[in-house]
């Protein structure tokens, strides 16, 4: 199966983008996806008519503080979140 999304933890977030660019109309769905699903989402410009999406989901994750969420969770999140990504993206 063709992988649709790359995901990755930056400054308290998971960031999710397209492994693939698209046509705006169809990074704009794309984007309702994303929306839908929670994350917080742009269109970025990949080429000259090509676009990628990117969103970003907040996670109360901080190594220093005990209180945070553990990385097992973080990861349970991005995991659960990347494949429903992946099932509603395929027919795209």
């Amino acid at each position: 199966m063709k992988k649709s999304v790359k995901c990755y933890y930056k400054d308290g977030s998971l960031i999710f983008i397209t492994t693939s660019s698209y046509p705006y109309p169809t990074a704009h769905k794309i984007r309702g996806v994303f929306n839908v699903l929670g994350l917080v989402s742009s269109v970025s410009k990949k080429s000259n008519d090509l676009f990628d999406v990117v969103g970003r989901l907040y996670v109360n994750y901080d190594p220093f503080n005990s209180h945070a969420a553990k990385w097992e969770d973080v990861i349970i999140k991005l995991s659960r979140m990347k494949a429903t990504l992946e099932d509603k993206l395929r027919i795209f």
